[in-house]
């Protein structure tokens, strides 16, 4: 049982690191690149951390792009929506909104 809830885990995992690159891709490639700059100078972290620890992505957007962070977490979750009522993905979807 415990090695299917870590399987489940990682699938989340990689599914929210997907969505997050995503999102900042389309924004733009320097978009991506400043957020993975600065999560690694700011957190010592990877894009692949931010799941575990999604208040370090939603600080970085918030001091990258002010009230406009609001819509790149939109995105994100857009993106992630059909898996936000399993445990571990409705815990990150509300934190980076907060």
């Amino acid at each position: 049982m415990i090695s299917v809830i870590n399987d489940n885990d990682v699938v989340y995992k990689a599914l929210a690191m997907l969505a997050i690159e995503k999102t900042l891709l389309t924004i733009g490639k320097s978009t991506y690149d400043k957020v993975i700059d600065m999560l690694y100078k700011n957190y010592h972290c990877y894009l692949s951390d931010c799941f575990e620890h999604p208040e370090y992505l939603s600080e970085i957007l918030k001091k990258l792009y002010g009230n406009s962070h609001i819509e790149i977490i939109k995105s994100i979750n857009r993106k992630l929506e059909e898996f936000s009522y399993k445990e571990p993905m409705e815990r990150f979807l509300e934190i980076i909104s907060q």
